[in-house]
């Protein structure tokens, strides 16, 4: 089990570090663009947005997995 955890703690290190690289990098996109909002530049965002969502939702289910049990454990 401390090594499901031990996974678990690395897959969320990475997963930090992917929102962090994507926010980044749509950051950077954002202001070398044009100050007037573009189909382009909102589409960026709202894709950056929507990586972040699917990822904390991943993770939080799979908290909630191994707060009620998981595959080894059912």
């Amino acid at each position: 089990m401390e090594r499901h955890e031990d996974a678990l703690r690395e897959y969320e290190e990475k997963a930090r570090e992917l929102l962090d690289l994507t926010m980044d990098l749509c950051e950077s996109r954002v202001a070398k663009a044009p100050s007037r909002a573009t189909a382009p530049r909102e589409a960026l965002t709202a894709a950056a947005m929507s990586v972040q969502e699917s990822v904390n939702t991943f993770l939080a289910v799979n908290r909630l997995k191994d707060k009620y049990g998981t595959p080894e454990t059912e």
